[in-house]
């Protein structure tokens, strides 16, 4: 079973092109993590502490690649999170319920 990142700036409160700037260096360090990019989630088929303790060591050393005023990352993080692919549910498609077959 695969296990998701989620990570979502603050852009509200951060300007946009320096919060561009840090999703890009999240991104890239993310992908040579061994993490795959699925829409805006970061996956991984890793046991879930092996994953989570991956995301925030990437996310701790992302510090080193930004210059001195942007240095606290976790300042720009609206949300960062973790969990197992196999609780979500796709809204996209009608439930289960709703599926009628005739023939």
């Amino acid at each position: 079973m695969g296990y998701a990142i989620v990570i979502n700036l603050d852009y509200e409160n951060n300007p946009s092109d320096v919060c561009q700037e840090i999703w890009d260096i999240i991104k890239q360090d993310m992908l040579k993590a061994g993490f795959r990019l699925d829409n805006r989630l970061f996956t991984m088929n890793r046991d879930s502490e092996e994953t989570l303790a991956l995301a925030r060591r990437v996310m701790e050393g992302i510090e080193d690649h930004l210059e001195f005023d942007k240095k606290r990352v976790f300042r720009y993080l609206k949300d960062f999170y973790g969990y197992d692919i196999g609780n979500t549910t796709n809204l996209l498609v009608p439930g289960s319920s709703e599926i009628e077959v005739s023939i």
